[in-house]
């Protein structure tokens, strides 16, 4: 798994792509630009200079959040396509690999279901608009509750479904602390696996492109989003080892979401759970 940081671009692109350079970063996950300004071409240009030149291997863009792309409040819905769009295009001109968005909440009055083919009518007009050759579309879980939309991996899939028949093959990501909002015991080897099994039950094997490997403060199924720094929340070690130690999962990109501060920390307590398990592979008979 490539090992990285969501890196923060309010400072710059350049500034979010010398700070993962700085902490070791095979992938890096950024926002698309940075709130109230446009950025320029040469923004742009320069970005995608240096990350051709960098040790940093692959690019995440997260998409900001969209409250309304579900409404069945029409203007609404329709300037959060426009906004979709600009985010789609400007991931292409950075470069991005992965564009990620979340799925947001439904209307009151509305249901999980009409939401759903209304924020996949949005999705699929602003990336027709858009028409992006070489950027993948990621959906990720989030924490749920109420009215909000992709708390499960069963909902996701509802959704990558409704995108497939438009031509849109979107792959997942997996957010360790949304699932354990969601009520996801990932703090044990059994849980953790469980999850997993859920996913690829409802995904199919090999369509995760994306974790983020995310501790939490939150009380589990709460959905409430509190990351937490590794080793210091409730999930622990033994069920983020269980996703680690999956040699399937090598392709993935693996995205650390903490609380500023404690950024080389975090990775390398990731980074030793990785050579950790790594180590005890090798050291089976017949390795």
């Amino acid at each position: 798994m490539k090992l990285g940081l969501h890196c923060d671009v309010r400072p710059g692109y350049l500034h979010a792509l010398k700070t993962a350079e700085s902490l070791g970063c095979e992938a890096m996950q950024m926002l698309p630009y940075r709130r109230h300004q446009i950025p320029t071409e040469k923004d742009f240009a320069e970005f995608r200079d240096a990350f051709a030149a960098s040790p940093v291997e692959r690019l995440v863009i997260h998409v900001r959040f969209l409250p309304f792309l579900a409404s069945t409040d029409r203007p609404r819905h329709l300037r959060s396509i426009e906004l979709l769009e600009r985010e789609i295009r400007y991931a292409v001109r950075l470069g991005g690999e992965f564009l990620i968005v979340h799925m947001g909440a439904y209307s009151p009055g509305s249901s999980l279901e009409e939401g759903t083919e209304i924020f996949a009518a949005g999705v699929v007009d602003a990336w027709q608009r858009a028409a992006p050759e070489r950027l993948a579309l990621v959906v990720e879980n989030v924490p749920g509750g109420g009215r909000r939309m992709g708390g499960s991996v069963e909902e996701l899939a509802g959704l990558a479904a409704r995108l497939a028949e438009a031509g849109i093959d979107a792959s997942l990501c997996l957010d360790t602390a949304h699932a354990w909002a969601h009520g996801e015991a990932l703090d044990s080897r059994e849980g953790m696996k469980l999850w997993l099994s859920k996913a690829e039950g409802a995904f199919g094997a090999g369509r995760t492109a994306i974790f983020h490997l995310n501790d939490s403060l939150a009380v589990l199924g709460s959905n409430r989003e509190h990351h937490w720094h590794w080793g210091r929340g409730r999930l622990g070690r033994e069920g983020i080892d269980a996703l680690l130690g999956r040699e399937d999962f090598a392709h993935a990109v693996g995205i650390l979401e903490m609380p500023p501060g404690d950024d080389l920390r975090n990775l390398e307590w990731m980074r030793e759970r990785v050579t950790a398990l790594r180590a005890a592979r090798s050291s089976r008979p017949g390795r």
